[in-house]
């Protein structure tokens, strides 16, 4: 099983999360370390349910990140530490998060805990994606 047929639109998330043009390139620097993540959730023989699901809270911790990238003009912070800072307490909450139920929402925090954990515990390779 393989990233890319869990999630076959992985590649177009940067597109998918922007508002304004200029926060496509911020988008695709993320990528990587997400890219990272979730292949080495996909090591760890998680379910496919499951590995769905941190897949899907990963995507609203993108758009949460290019949100409030875009709201206070953070666009010079390193991606690498924007991520970080957005997973270190939980993650910020992602875009409708009062729509959401406490399970997924519980559930979002304990996928921004885990790539917490995982980029404490790892040195990401910065790779170039797909897409840039």
């Amino acid at each position: 099983m393989t990233l890319r047929e869990l999630s076959p639109d992985f590649d177009e998330w940067p597109k998918r999360w922007m508002g304004l043009k200029e926060y496509l390139e911020y988008g695709k620097k993320l990528l990587p370390y997400m890219e990272e993540f979730l292949n080495h959730l996909i090591e760890r023989d998680l379910s496919r349910k499951t590995l769905k699901n941190h897949i899907d809270n990963t995507w609203l911790l993108g758009g949460s990140i290019i949100r409030q990238v875009s709201m206070y003009e953070e666009y010079k912070t390193a991606p690498l530490k924007k991520l970080m800072e957005s997973v270190e307490t939980g993650g910020m909450p992602p875009d409708g998060y009062d729509h959401m139920t406490e399970q997924e929402l519980s559930a979002f925090e304990r996928t921004c805990g885990l790539f917490g954990e995982f980029l404490k515990t790892t040195t990401p390779k910065k790779k170039k994606s797909r897409m840039g």
